[in-house]
């Protein structure tokens, strides 16, 4: 990435059409939580694009077992396709996991995140994470999962570093038809719906 994060923000507010400001959405969670699922959903409710998951591409053509620099450069290029899917958007810009997944991903695996990962978590700003549950998901596996038995303790690690970071987050639940009332029911009480859907 040549930009600083700066500097990519600073773009971000510019993006398609003036000086817009989009709302940013990060879905996070545990594996197999319905993160896609739910992300693709509302993409669909507002007729945005969403940024998907950038590990999958990455580690079907890795060739090898990853290591811990994968994770960064993970990061970095889900990074780098919020500044490129923001390009298409009009008010939300929906983001399939962040740097907090990178961030929880490189602790539970490595024992720690490298510094860049914390520094884009704690600095970024999204106006709201929804953090989705695994209750009532069935564990499906493939080959990118590899904590099956171990959903709940993620759960809680993604809560408490959402709290220990001061960041407005949602907690969900449910089937996506429920995600979606509680969602929108949210931005609306937080005033950040478009005008023509506040209702």
């Amino acid at each position: 990435m040549d930009n600083t994060a700066e500097d990519q923000d600073v773009q971000l507010s510019r993006n398609g059409g003036g000086d817009k400001k989009l709302v940013k959405l990060a879905v996070v969670g545990p594996e197999c939580s319905g993160k896609t699922t739910l992300a693709q959903a509302l993409s669909e409710q507002w007729n945005e694009p969403y940024v998907a998951e950038y590990s999958r591409e990455y580690l079907d053509n890795l060739g090898r077992n990853y290591n811990q620099d994968d994770i960064l450069d993970i990061a970095k290029g889900q990074l780098e396709r919020e500044y490129e899917v923001a390009e298409e958007c009009n008010h939300f810009l929906i983001c399939d996991t962040n740097t907090l997944v990178s961030k929880v991903w490189a602790e539970v695996r490595f024992g720690r995140a490298q510094n860049w990962i914390e520094r884009q978590f704690l600095e970024k700003p999204y106006q709201l994470y929804i953090l989705c549950g695994h209750k009532g998901i069935e564990w499906e596996y493939d080959d990118m999962r590899e904590n099956p038995d171990d959903r709940e303790e993620l759960y809680d690690h993604y809560r408490k570093a959402l709290v220990r970071a001061g960041k407005r987050f949602l907690e969900v639940e449910g089937t996506t038809e429920e995600r979606l009332v509680r969602i929108k029911k949210a931005l609306k009480r937080q005033r950040l719906l478009p005008k023509e859907t506040a209702a």
